[in-house]
């Protein structure tokens, strides 16, 4: 068996017996895996609080042919993001980019575009103010690089430009629609939310932010941007109604 060597982002972790933990991990070179912590909850673990969720990991671990779980065999903590987590509203930020990462990319399926991009939010999660904004973000550039985010300019239906105008989405729907094609009520996206969107391709996330895009506008779009997500990966979005729950607070 091959010692791999790779970067990795920790997205969540499982109790496996007395002593293990199964650990689902986002990596640079191997995409996201599911490993093997042997003895990870013992006091005297080698792994430490290496594995505790969205921390920057390096990690080595062993493959076997024909196996789904790879064993992790060390660790060493590049960057520590629990600072995020002191706050509720952080915590719960950070574990919806987590949840939308571990759910939305396929298995063994490197992209280190999206590697990059968990590591720069989590590094913008770290000063707290609008992380709707930041999450906005996150989410357009995970539809965008999964080729799955919806035409911003056009009705899904009858192809007229949205222009100006309030567009609308629905559940069912397979995009955006005009005013007339709207099927009964459905849920409206300003103009300036579709902007917005716009605005995060070719920009940095540093940069983007200071343009201070404002709470409402950015709220709505990231409604919307959950719900493309939630189509894609056909299931409901846990953090999703906690990060609604945190923002009433």
């Amino acid at each position: 068996m091959p010692l791999h060597e790779t970067e990795a982002i920790v997205l969540r972790s499982y109790r496996l017996g007395e002593a293990d933990k199964i650990v689902s991990l986002f990596t640079r070179e191997f995409g996201r895996l599911r490993g093997v912590a042997g003895g990870a909850r013992r006091r005297m673990s080698r792994f430490g609080g290496s594995l505790e969720p969205l921390t920057y990991l390096r990690v080595w671990f062993y493959e076997r042919e024909n196996r789904d779980l790879v064993r992790l065999n060390s660790t060493e903590v590049v960057e520590s993001f629990m600072d995020i987590q002191r706050e509720y509203s952080g915590q719960v930020a950070a574990q919806y980019v987590a949840e939308v990462c571990d759910q939305f990319m396929p298995e063994r399926e490197s992209n280190d575009r999206v590697f990059r991009l968990i590591v720069h939010v989590l590094r913008g999660l770290k000063q707290p103010d609008h992380l709707d904004a930041i999450l906005c973000y996150f989410s357009a550039w995970m539809l965008r690089l999964g080729g799955v985010l919806s035409d911003l300019d056009q009705c899904s239906r009858c192809g007229q430009k949205l222009g100006v105008g309030a567009s609308y989405y629905g559940n069912s729907w397979e995009g955006l629609c005009c005013t007339s094609c709207r099927e009964g009520q459905g849920r409206q996206l300003a103009a300036a939310s579709r902007e917005l969107c716009r605005s995060t391709q070719g920009q940095t996330l540093e940069r983007w932010r200071q343009s201070s895009p404002e709470m409402e506008t950015s709220r709505s779009l990231r409604q919307f941007l959950d719900e493309q997500i939630e189509r894609h990966i056909e299931r409901k979005l846990v953090t999703k109604q906690l990060l609604d729950e945190a923002q009433c607070l």
